[in-house]
């Protein structure tokens, strides 16, 4: 009786331990290094948009060239340039409320991509061809901007950020046609919608309305075309989110967040009860964010991040890795113009980034990566945890500490 007392603590500790090691271990797949870079083609551009990757082929929305490019992750070459989006100027400038290609969204089951157009179209490319084969109106005559999917329902949600009263158009993608509208009456603009196939729910980011005026997590009903619920998100003016393992919702706040409350931050939500879960300080002037769970990481594109989250600070734009646990993994330097997009390979953690000075950056996972960002940020802090060592011999050394708590645990389930 008292073997088996001593065995089934045995057990208990051994099963923490490895259970702990194991997140710890989730943490700590490695940091990235540059290992390619892809000239622009066919012109250096200015204003680019989200971008996304899909069975090894990167897709990223650039309005300069009118155009999405397509990119192979495998032999890091540009094969192509899907072209036939609109182009509109203001003052000689360009206009991206009303200039293409903005979001994008893929559709596997299909083999298409969505991506939103400057007219309020909706241009359906299939990549067989890599052409667009069919237009969708979303009734707007400014921009069709980011987009969900939903491929259990086969329903696509696209957010009309630049009405007067903004809204998100509800798309059945079997028969490319509207289904309706879930209108935003006083927000000041729409943000990115995310699936999350849990609940199967769609959410928005809204970066400011009255009753919240820090912003707000929306969960559209979408069988009677409303807003179910809302989730308050402290002081943020959130921007891209996305969802990652058991309901965790990471929230990039934008540059506003800096300007209206003097400080930076992102945040982890957990969505089954609203709470935050954990604060990554100075990581802030978010736009597209991603995950991969392949490496069990967060990416944010603090592209109009600012010193140390001052009003006053120098431009610090990087791409912030973060666990699921919110650890501050790795932080890129990158550059404020068209870094606000990040795409990352869902199965090898392969991660791309467009800056203008330098191309299309292809980022892979190593022991010798690119380190922290020069950009003279304090060192980011977290609740959920802190900045993280990630070198070879601590990922041997915990390697080593799981295979340990797995022998007790062979051990202790054999004197059972």
């Amino acid at each position: 009786m008292k073997m088996k007392s001593h065995t089934t603590l045995l057990s208990i500790f051994a099963v923490s331990a490895l259970a702990k090691l194991h997140e710890k271990a989730d943490t700590t797949i490695g940091t990235y290094s540059l290992v390619a870079t892809i000239p622009w083609s066919p012109i250096t551009p200015s204003s680019v948009d989200q971008s996304v990757i899909y069975n090894g082929t990167y897709y990223l929305s650039d309005r300069s060239n009118a155009g999405i490019h397509v990119v192979s992750t495998s032999n890091n070459t540009q094969t192509t340039l899907i072209t036939g989006f609109a182009t509109n100027f203001v003052n000689k400038s360009l206009s991206p409320s009303t200039s293409g290609p903005n979001g994008l969204v893929v559709l596997p089951d299909r083999n298409e991509v969505y991506a939103g157009d400057g007219d309020g179209t909706i241009k359906v490319v299939d990549l067989f061809t890599n052409k667009v084969t069919a237009n969708i109106s979303t009734g707007s005559k400014k921009r069709a901007d980011e987009f969900a999917y939903d491929p259990s329902s086969g329903i696509v949600v696209c957010t009309n950020p630049n009405e007067a009263t903004p809204y998100v158009t509800v798309i059945s993608a079997a028969n490319r046609t509207v289904m309706g509208k879930v209108s935003f009456p006083n927000a000041t603009e729409l943000e990115q919608p995310a699936f999350n196939p849990d609940t199967k729910e769609f959410y928005l980011s809204v970066p400011s309305i009255p009753g919240n005026i820090g912003g707000e997590i929306a969960v559209l009903n979408l069988n009677n075309l409303t807003i179910s619920r809302t989730y308050p998100v402290p002081d943020c003016a959130p921007a891209g989110i996305v969802f990652g393992p058991k309901g965790k919702l990471f929230i990039g706040c934008s540059e506003s967040q800096i300007e209206d409350y003097g400080f930076a931050t992102s945040y982890i939500m957990d969505v089954s009860s609203g709470n935050i879960t954990s604060n990554i300080t100075y990581i802030s002037g978010v736009d597209q964010v991603a995950y991969s769970p392949f490496t069990k990481y967060f990416y944010a594109s603090a592209y109009q991040d600012l010193t140390n989250g001052s009003r006053t600070g120098a431009p610090a734009p990087v791409l912030a890795v973060v666990g699921s646990n919110g650890t501050l993994i790795q932080s890129i330097t990158t550059d404020n113009v068209t870094a606000h997009s990040v795409a990352v390979d869902s199965k090898s953690g392969v991660m791309v980034i467009p800056v203008k000075a330098k191309g299309i950056l292809l980022y892979g996972l190593g022991s010798s990566g690119a380190t922290n960002s020069s950009s003279g940020n304090k060192t980011p802090t977290t609740s959920g945890g802190t900045v993280i060592s990630t070198t070879s011999n601590g990922r041997k050394e915990m390697r080593s500490r799981l295979v340990i708590a797995a022998a007790m645990l062979s051990a202790a389930l054999w004197l059972l």
